[in-house]
């Protein structure tokens, strides 16, 4: 019974409780023992009802709380972070998946940096992102149109 975006006191979790091994050791961590069936058809029947009670029960403590004490259970689980969490959180930042990258109209930008990390050689953002329209003579050229052709174009309001 997998159960994302699940409100906690101060935010949100996602617990994956997907089998009834993981069905009953959730319900143990929620201290709500008598929720577990055999009978997992009847979870799935009453779902809503179920989730309902979930979250009554998730709402009593913080995000925090419930990472801690889903720690080590054997339980998927994770905080639903915003964009702000996110980059903030600590395994990004020890990742350096934040970059900061000087763009020539807006400043300095923060930008998404590569995923992939090698030990010898270090990926990075080799531009910032274009402006609107920033390489369209460029890529209509490389197609074959000439500069006249561009230009009407964009008196047609084809192109921007």
């Amino acid at each position: 019974m997998p159960i994302s975006n699940i409100p906690t006191k101060d935010g949100s979790i996602m617990i994956g409780a997907a089998n009834d091994r993981l069905y009953g050791l959730m319900c143990r961590l929620l201290n709500k023992e008598e929720w577990i069936v055999e009978e997992s058809a009847l979870r799935v029947k009453h779902r809503r009802d179920l989730v309902r009670m979930i979250v009554e029960e998730t709402k009593k403590k913080t995000t925090a709380e419930w990472l801690d004490l889903f720690e080590g259970s054997g339980i998927p689980y994770a905080a639903i972070n915003d964009i702000q969490a996110t980059l903030n959180h600590p395994h990004v930042l020890a990742r350096n998946m934040i970059a900061v990258v000087e763009h020539p109209t807006c400043g300095p930008l923060k930008l998404v940096n590569t995923p992939i990390k090698y030990s010898a050689t270090k990926p990075t953002i080799r531009d910032a992102p274009p402006t609107l329209g920033q390489h369209t003579d460029e890529i209509l050229k490389k197609l074959g149109y000439s500069g006249k052709e561009i230009d009407i174009l964009r008196v047609e309001q084809v192109i921007g």
